[in-house]
C-alpha cells in the first residue's frame, strides 16, 4: 500500500534564538500521537529532547555534533525509521543545533529512500531580534537565513524603542532571507499557527536582489511578468537545472502556467521537485517567480533561459 510523503518541517536558527520555546508552542497546536520530532543538540548529553517528550509521543535526539555533517549518518537513520514506521506520523519537526546548517537536513531530505517517504514542508528560521546584527556576524546565521520559507523574529518584546528599532531589524533580515515570510514572536508567541505560517509562505513569495549571496550559497532569483509555457518549463527543469542538480540545494518559486487557473507552487529538493496547485489567480497580476539556492551557479545563464519558457516565446528556440 502505497503512502503519500510525511510532510517534514525543519526549525533552524543560531544559539540562543528560542527555536526549542517555539517547538514546544507548536506541538501543543499538533496532534500529539501523529508528530514526531528529531532534535540536534552540539552537546553530549540532550535535554531539549526530554523537554518535548511531554508534547510528542516519537522524539528522537541527536547529540555531540552537528546534523549538517558529523552527525548527517544519525540523522539518515532516524528519518529513515519515521519514514517506515507503523503507524506513520503525520508530520516531522527537525529542530537543528544552533551551529547547524539547514543544508544537511535538505540534502538528507534529498536521499533516494527519503524521496520516496518524505517530503520538506518548510523552513523555519528564529532570529533573536535583540541580537540580530550581532549573529549576522557568523556565516552559518546567514545561511540559516538564506534557507528560510518563514523567518521569526523572536523576542520583539524585549528589543528597546520597538517602532524604530524593529523595523531595522526586519529589513536587515529581509535583505538575507530571500523567498521568506518575516513575521514577530512577543513572549515565545506568535499570532499564527505553524501550519499557517506556511500557507502563508506559498502565497507571499519575495525574491531576493539580484546576485545575492549569503556564505557559500549563491541564491539566484528569477521574473517573468506574465505566463509560463507548461512544456517549456519542464524541459528547462530536465535540462538546464538539470545539468547542475549536483549544485543545487533549494528551489522554490510560484508560477503563472498558461492555461492554469491556480497558482503552481513549485518545491525542489536536491533533485526531487514537487509541484502543488495553490490560490487562484483571479485578481492577481500572473507573475512567475523562482528562487534557485545553490553552489557555483550561473544567473545570468539560468535567467536567459528561464525566460525563454515564457509562453509568449512558444514559437521560438527551446531553452537551453
Amino acid at each position: 500500500m502505497s503512502h503519500a510523503p510525511v510532510p517534514v518541517t525543519i526549525i533552524t536558527g543560531f544559539l540562543g534564538a528560542g527555536k526549542s520555546t517555539l517547538v514546544q508552542r507548536w506541538l501543543e497546536e499538533l496532534p500529539r500521537h501523529e508528530t514526531a520530532v528529531i532534535v540536534n543538540e552540539r552537546g553530549e548529553v540532550g535535554i531539549d529532547g526530554e523537554l518535548l517528550a511531554a508534547h510528542a509521543t516519537r522524539v528522537r535526539e541527536i547529540t555531540g555534533g552537528c546534523v549538517c555533517c558529523s552527525s548527517q549518518a544519525e540523522l539518515l537513520r532516524a528519518l529513515a525509521d519515521l519514514g517506515e514506521a507503523e503507524p506513520r506520523p503525520g508530520r516531522i519537526l527537525v529542530e537543528t543545533s544552533g551551529a547547524a546548517s539547514p543544508a544537511g537536513v535538505i540534502r538528507a531530505l534529498g536521499a533516494r529512500f527519503a524521496r520516496e517517504r518524505l517530503q520538506l514542508d518548510g523552513v523555519v528560521t528564529v532570529i533573536d531580534a535583540v541580537r540580530a546584527e550581532e549573529v549576522l556576524a557568523f556565516e552559518v546565521a546567514i545561511e540559516q537565513l538564506g534557507f528560510a520559507d518563514v523567518v521569526v523574529l523572536s523576542h520583539v518584546d524585549e528589543v528597546p524603542a520597538p517602532s524604530s528599532r524593529v523595523e531595522a531589524v526586519q529589513q536587515l533580515i529581509q535583505r538575507h532571507a530571500p523567498a521568506a515570510v518575516v513575521v514577530q514572536a512577543r513572549h515565545g508567541r506568535l499570532d499564527s499557527s505553524l501550519l499557517g505560517l506556511l500557507a502563508q509562505r506559498a502565497e507571499a513569495l519575495a525574491l531576493p536582489s539580484k546576485g545575492a549571496a549569503h556564505s557559500s550559497i549563491e541564491a539566484v532569483s528569477l521574473m517573468h511578468r506574465g505566463e509560463l509555457d507548461e512544456e517549456r518549463f519542464g524541459a528547462w527543469v530536465e535540462d538546464v537545472l538539470g545539468l547542475v542538480e549536483a549544485r543545487i540545494l533549494r528551489i522554490k518559486g510560484i508560477l503563472a502556467m498558461q492555461g492554469v487557473d491556480e497558482r503552481v507552487i513549485v518545491q525542489g529538493v536536491s533533485q526531487a521537485v514537487d509541484v502543488q496547485l495553490g490560490a487562484s489567480w483571479e485578481g492577481h497580476e500572473r507573475t512567475s517567480r523562482l528562487v534557485v539556492l545553490g553552489l557555483g551557479l550561473d544567473g545570468p545563464a539560468l535567467e536567459a533561459s528561464f525566460l525563454r519558457c515564457a509562453a509568449e516565446a512558444a514559437g521560438e528556440e527551446q531553452p537551453g
